[in-house]
């Protein structure tokens, strides 16, 4: 299963997904299911850890355990070859960014979740494989 940062975010920070993000960290954890990502992964989460830290919602040390939990997760980080992404990004008018999650569940046949609402609108109607974590079973 290719998970989006908005997913493994939404498991640490509070939101509406939260109870379903811990679900499926929860399930990885188990053994249910393997989670993957493109390496990109890795700057999207330190990127939004270090953007709580600097506006406060989360002290340096919660940030530095949040870090040392999403490591903990062992997420099959896996790269992509140049230009994989911008192929999905044309066709669907989004950033190269998100289209590195749909091209890795693309090139492996592996569902996507993610809780990026806009991303899902836009690839839904033509990607039976994308779904939003508030659907997560």
């Amino acid at each position: 299963m290719i998970v989006d940062a908005s997913v493994l975010l939404s498991a640490f920070f509070p939101d509406e997904a939260q109870t379903k993000a811990q679900a499926i960290v929860r399930d990885h954890i188990a053994g249910k299911h393997r989670l993957k990502a493109p390496t990109l992964l890795l700057y999207e989460l330190s990127n939004a850890v270090w953007q709580a830290e600097r506006r406060k919602r989360i002290t340096r040390v919660q940030a530095d355990e949040i870090i040392q939990a999403f490591t903990g997760l062992d997420i099959e980080l896996m790269a992509l070859a140049w230009g994989e992404m911008l192929p999905q990004a044309r066709q669907f008018n989004c950033s190269v960014y998100d289209a590195s999650y749909l091209a890795l569940a693309a090139t492996l046949g592996e569902p996507l979740v993610t809780g990026n609402e806009r991303l899902y609108n836009a690839v839904h109607p033509h990607l039976e494989w994308v779904s939003l974590i508030e659907n997560y079973q």
